[in-house]
């Protein structure tokens, strides 16, 4: 997780801001916009199917109402007095009696016609012979309908639309209720039959214009076997009939809803149970106009939602331009007077904060250069003159030394050992001419310390022992001059413990932690406590303090370090016991670029 922080904080001004922009202000806009359109359309969807559902409630009771009254004209012909009179067949009726029943019985059919627009016909067939047809006259085959009504010996049968000629209108389609009519006094005794005719096309469109808007569905009567009544003007792809498979998912589910797909379109179906009947009125209502009607609303939503998202991103540019792109200028700035270029300058053309911050740095920049043209140049002079004289600082006690023990050699022997210790020792002295640089690469420095520790190891002979590592691929890196030859010269001179056969120096350079250290360990006396604290202190104290002796060259070399490459690099004791003691030094790792000392000729 911190990592993840940390890679997070590494982003720029620009990134953050596109990224608080998606995080904070366009992903939570464009998901409340979504929820909101999703809660939205389902509410409206919900209202929707709300009002459908009352609509259907109110036509299906209306038309519960129409077959109820239909069916209450039959139980009024049963119980009639001149309807049995007219059709009984005995005694016989004289042709006054039969003209007043027929006269009472047409009265009432005529009211019946004349308030209920939906009757297109009645029709009364007596067994006796009589008849009564009153309305549109049809014609057409019947027989079916008038089988079944006689086989439910006077019980109601309401027929499905079916086709019969008007002589006034051609052919139309008819929903009939046919029903025996019984004697009242001996109810298995069939008087006649009563054919009421509906008008398939009035009721069909007064359901579809009470249920649905133009052109959004069909509506369809379902008897109580699953066959059809009758169905809306507005008829489906395919001629489409609600099924038994459909039937069964709209009965089955306490919330009378379902979905079916017809001909690639989905259509939601609802249905409800006529009272008193066995029929059902089934609504099929397409989705793809409840869509278009909260289209709209969609519309209206999605300007909301890119009028919110457009103010954003304006601010958001707003932010850029005003906050961001004026930092990232001083930024560049920042960078060109790191470089070294002290004419930059932030242009300022407001008065706000971040103006007053670039004016603040224009003046900054300029008491820089002033302090680069007056101080720091001169520090920088007086730093490296300070650095000549110590890189000149050597102890000519070992000159002598070793001139005498050349000339002593050269008595005792022939010329080829002298031949070699001169030849290591004008080594030594061409690793320490300056030649005008006090930089070398750490390969010659170790070749510097080799030469000098086979000198000191031909004058002590057994008594000192040396091993000399260096890790490849370091030996070009940039070191100064003289820096360990002087702590192993310390070694050699102060820290040989007489009580031991042997005196070994070892001198370790390798890379660790993307620098270079070299521990130069000895098995000398060591150091005590007080010692290591007092050299400790002598290395932390300021380069106006000088001190002398063994603590002046540790502070030389750790100075002259410290000066060079930094206040991270340097000289530390890292051990020191009575087995002995271990310095190290650490270097950053560079490539040398100019050296000195090895220009000259031999």
């Amino acid at each position: 997780m911190k990592t993840r922080w940390r890679k997070a904080g590494n982003f720029g001004l620009k990134r953050k801001a596109m990224v608080i922009f998606l995080l904070f202000v366009f992903l939570p806009t464009i998901g409340v916009g979504v929820i909101v359109q999703y809660k939205y359309n389902k509410v409206l969807r919900e209202q929707f199917i709300s009002a459908t559902r009352r609509n259907l409630d109110n036509v299906t009771s209306q038309l519960g109402e129409q077959t109820k009254m239909v069916e209450d004209i039959a139980d009024y012909f049963i119980l009639s007095p001149d309807m049995r009179n007219f059709l009984r067949s005995y005694p016989p009726l004289e042709a006054e009696q039969r003209s007043v029943y027929k006269r009472n019985i047409e009265d009432f059919l005529t009211f019946q016609l004349m308030s209920r627009s939906y009757i297109r016909s009645i029709e009364i067939s007596g067994y006796n012979g009589n008849a009564i047809e009153m309305g549109e006259p049809f014609s057409g085959d019947e027989g079916k309908w008038e089988r079944e009504a006689v086989a439910r010996k006077g019980g109601i049968l309401w027929t499905e639309g079916y086709p019969l000629n008007s002589s006034w209108n051609g052919q139309v389609r008819v929903l009939s209720m046919i029903r025996v009519l019984n004697s009242f006094s001996e109810i298995t005794k069939s008087l006649g039959m009563l054919t009421i005719r509906l008008d398939e096309a009035e009721i069909a469109a007064q359901l579809e214009k009470g249920v649905l808007a133009a052109g959004y569905g069909s509506v369809f009567v379902m008897g109580g076997a699953g066959d059809l009544i009758l169905e809306s003007v507005n008829r489906l792809p395919d001629g489409y009939v609600p099924d038994q498979g459909l039937m069964q998912r709209l009965t089955a589910g306490s919330s009378k809803l379902a979905t079916a797909e017809i001909g690639g379109k989905r259509y939601l179906t609802m249905y409800n149970q006529i009272d008193n009947s066995d029929w059902k009125v089934v609504v099929l209502i397409s989705e793809g106009k409840m869509a278009e009607e909260f289209r709209s609303v969609k519309i209206v939503m999605s300007i909301i939602l890119i009028a919110i998202l457009v103010l954003a991103l304006t601010a958001l540019l707003g932010f850029h331009y005003t906050i961001i792109r004026p930092i990232l200028r001083l930024k560049i700035e920042t960078g060109r007077v790191a470089g070294g270029d002290f004419s930059a300058r932030v242009p300022v053309s407001s008065q706000d904060e971040i103006a007053e911050l670039g004016s603040k740095f224009n003046e900054m920049v300029m008491t820089i250069q002033q302090l680069i043209d007056h101080k720091y140049k001169l520090e920088l002079r007086e730093r490296e003159a300070e650095l000549r004289l110590m890189q000149n600082q050597m102890d000519p006690h070992f000159l002598y030394n070793t001139l005498d023990m050349i000339r002593w050699t050269a008595r005792l022997e022939q010329a080829e050992q002298s031949s070699q210790l001169i030849e290591m020792l004008s080594r030594f002295f061409r690793a320490s001419v300056n030649n005008g640089s006090y930089q070398t690469t750490l390969g010659k420095e170790m070749e510097f310390v080799q030469a000098y520790l086979y000198l000191q190891q031909y004058r002590l002979g057994d008594k000192l022992s040396y091993s000399l590592h260096l890790e490849p691929g370091i030996e070009e890196a940039v070191t100064l001059k003289a820096t360990l030859q002087p702590l192993v010269e310390n070694s050699v001179k102060h820290a040989m413990d007489r009580s031991k056969a042997v005196h070994t120096i070892e001198v370790k350079a390798y890379t660790a932690e993307d620098e270079i250290r070299i521990d130069v360990t000895d098995n000398g006396t060591g150091m005590t406590p007080d010692r290591v604290r007092e050299i400790a202190a002598t290395l932390d104290r300021r380069p106006s303090m000088r001190v002398s002796g063994h603590e002046g060259a540790l502070r030389n070399i750790h100075e002259r370090l410290s000066i060079f490459f930094g206040q991270d690099y340097g000289l530390r004791i890292i051990h020191t016991s009575g087995e002995g003691t271990r310095i190290r030094v650490t270097l950053p790792l560079r490539q040398a670029g100019s050296e000195g000392g090895e220009d000259h000729g031999q």
